[in-house]
């Protein structure tokens, strides 16, 4: 049985507040929340039929520098519009960033 990826985000942050707190800690933790919803928005251009070929080309881990809330405007945007591409949402919510 796979673990669900919110549960083994959930722990890691859970590891992270049991350790302390702190900047370094609080900038790892957006990371990974960043990354998480790199990670959603992926799944949601796939299965809204976008291309593996195009899919492939986004490496999550190197795009968790953009703020959580700029994937969560993709995400949202993805959601408004299923024919957009994820590279057209991205732009968009660039725009906005």
């Amino acid at each position: 049985m796979q673990t669900p990826s919110w549960l083994k985000l959930l722990v890691i942050l859970a590891g992270f507040t049991a350790a302390g707190s702190g900047r370094a800690q609080n900038a790892l933790a957006e990371e990974i929340w960043s990354q998480n919803f790199c990670e959603q928005a992926v799944s949601l251009a796939q299965r809204h039929g976008e291309s593996p070929q195009a899919l492939n080309m986004v490496d999550c881990r190197l795009l968790n520098y953009y703020q959580p809330s700029y994937w969560q405007c993709v995400i949202a945007t993805l959601n408004a519009d299923t024919a957009l591409k994820l590279d057209a949402a991205r732009s968009h919510c660039l725009a906005q960033y």
